[in-house]
Formats: structure tokens, C-alpha cells, sequence
């Protein structure tokens, strides 16, 4: 596959290096940990780590968290990798945030000054984790988030990063015209997703990691809405790219994913309210799950909708996530 990759360095991307290549260590950012979670995807995994290891960084460590896979995934990654990178077995499925914590507590246990978490189904430009921590290099700066672009149509942009507004009850995706007026300065933003997210160690010293409650979805916006709370900026490096194999039409989703989004949804409004009247957030939410309703009697997928609405009342009236109980719908 043929990707865009930068035409040159800019000198932000540099300061965190020496002439020699060589990172300095007055920054705080180093060992910089790279955290990849797998889950039955080794060769999707075994690409992301390649790409990482392509960029040949001193004072990069790779975590290889395996969460419970049920096929050939270790015996995959022994054979590719040997023991140049470190694997880590939780034993069972975590979901996003339980897997990823166990990552991240052996890379602060180890030392770490700050953890760039990547989804396994990632590829990354060789200078993202040098723009990353360039941008990063500044105590104010907690969260930086990539650019982040599909796999399939690596010139369109997926995801990057969301704004809050005063009187909205939601945030809204920053504008892609936002990237072309930044240039190659980063700038500061509300929210990045977990996707590819650089932490710095004093983040999660101050707010901990990742809430478990959310099995996946959302745990990366109540990270970073916790991380802001807490007096950490957050910001996006237009010029760390990386791409994500997400097709660019919509996937149908199965009941378990249905489920688990529509309880990080609700879960999430309700415990981080946006705009002045938190009743605004529940017409939202409810708005939103009408709408999704709709999208599959029409689409004649009415098997989600249960799980839509089971999902949403046990998000909005903080009862525990049922995501288990969905895991094997298929």
C-alpha cells in the first residue's frame, strides 16, 4: 500500500533529538513506552510494530499486550519478534481500557516518562513518535494526538481530534481545514482518541488509568476529559501521521460493539455533562439512539436494536456494563 509520508522534518520535530540522533532525557518524555494491544489480529499487530520499529528511535520501548487471545496470536509474535519485544499476557479479554492499563503499569513500573498507546490495526509514519514527543516537550502539555487517516484512502483523514462548545451538549470534530490553517504547529484541542494517544507520566500519575467500567468506547474521552480537569492541556501534532484499517464506509456493527458504544455513550454524558443544561445531554442521547434506531429498521437490522436501548439505560442509570454477555453475539 502506498502512503503519503512527510516530505521532510521540521525543525519541532528535531527538538527532542540531538545531532546524533541521540533522545535527550531533560524533556521527561524518556523511555517513551509503546503500548499495542491484540486480540486475535497477529498480523495486523506484527504490521504496527514493524512500522514502529521502522523509525529506529533511541529510547523507545515496545509492550506487546496480548488480551486473551484464543488463536495462534503468541506463537505468531514469538516467531516474528523473538525477544526483541517484551509480550504480555492478561489471560483473558480485558476490553480496551483493562488491557491497555496492564501495559501501562508495566511501563511506569519500568520507568517510563510517558506511554504512546496504538491500536493494533495501525501502520505509523516513521517521524510521528518524533513529532508526538516534540510536541510534548512542554510541561503544560499532557495528551498529544496524531493525525490519524484511513488505510484504504490514506489522503482522507479518519480522526484527529474534537473541540468543546459552551452551549452544546456534545463536542464536535475539529474541521479539517483546522489541519491546513495549523501548518505544522501543534494546537490545542479537547479531545484525542485512544487510537493513538502520547501520555505523559504525570497524567497518569495525577488522574490513573483508563476506567475499566468502559470495556471499549469512550474510555479514551473520559481519559481525556479526567486529564483536563486535572490542569493537563491536550493538544494534536498536525505532522505525526498514521493510518488506521478502518473501511471507509460503514461497517455494520454486531451486538456486542452495539451495545458496549451505546453504553459508553450514555455512561459517558451522564458522568462528563456538556453545556450549561445537563438536561440537553439526555435529549441528545436519546436523540441519537432514536436516530440509530431508525438506521437499522430501515437497513432491516433490527437484531441491534435491543442491545441500542439495553445499552443506553444501563449507561445513562450507571449500572454496570453487560458487555460480556454480548461478547459471543455474533
Amino acid at each position: 500500500m502506498a502512503v503519503r509520508r512527510l516530505r521532510r522534518m521540521s525543525d519541532s520535530c528535531r527538538a527532542v533529538w540531538d545531532q546524533d540522533g541521540n533522545s535527550l532525557p531533560m524533556t521527561g518524555l524518556f523511555p517513551l513506552y509503546v503500548v499495542v494491544l491484540n486480540w486475535n489480529l497477529p498480523q495486523d499487530t506484527v504490521y504496527c510494530i514493524e512500522s514502529v520499529q521502522a523509525a529506529r528511535l533511541p529510547g523507545v520501548e515496545i509492550l506487546l499486550v496480548d488480551n486473551g487471545s484464543t488463536d495462534n496470536s503468541l506463537e505468531q509474535f514469538q516467531a516474528r519478534f523473538g525477544a526483541d519485544v517484551a509480550v504480555i499476557e492478561t489471560g483473558k479479554n480485558l476490553g480496551f481500557a483493562g488491557g491497555v492499563n496492564v501495559g501501562i503499569a508495566h511501563a511506569l513500573a519500568a520507568g517510563a516518562g510517558s506511554v504512546l498507546l496504538l491500536n493494533n490495526d495501525t501502520v505509523v509514519d516513521r517521524e510521528m513518535i518524533r513529532c508526538l514527543a516534540a510536541a510534548a516537550s512542554s510541561a503544560r502539555v499532557g495528551i498529544v494526538g496524531p493525525v490519524i487517516y484511513y488505510f484504504d484512502a490514506p489522503e482522507r483523514v479518519w480522526r484527529f481530534a474534537d473541540r468543546e462548545y459552551r452551549w452544546l451538549p456534545t463536542p464536535l470534530r475539529v474541521p479539517d481545514r483546522v489541519l491546513r490553517s495549523a501548518g505544522s504547529r501543534p494546537f490545542r484541542v479537547d479531545y484525542v482518541t485512544g487510537c493513538g494517544m502520547l501520555v505523559r507520566r504525570p497524567v497518569l500519575e495525577a488522574i490513573g488509568l483508563f476506567d475499566t467500567r468502559y470495556f471499549f468506547y469512550f474510555e479514551d474521552a473520559d481519559f481525556c476529559r479526567r486529564a483536563r480537569q486535572a490542569g493537563f492541556d491536550i493538544y494534536c501534532a498536525p505532522q505525526a501521521q498514521m493510518w488506521h484499517k478502518v473501511s471507509a464506509s460503514a461497517r455494520r456493527q454486531r451486538p456486542g460493539a452495539r451495545y458496549t458504544e451505546a453504553w459508553g455513550r450514555a455512561q459517558f454524558y451522564r458522568r462528563h455533562p456538556h453545556g450549561p443544561f445537563p438536561i440537553c445531554a439526555l435529549s441528545y442521547l436519546l436523540f441519537k439512539s432514536v436516530a440509530i434506531t431508525l438506521r437499522d429498521v430501515l437497513a432491516g437490522d433490527r437484531r441491534l436494536i435491543p442491545p441500542q436501548w439495553m445499552g443506553f439505560f444501563d449507561g445513562y442509570f450507571d449500572r454496570p456494563s453487560r458487555a460480556t454477555r454480548f461478547m459471543g453475539s455474533g
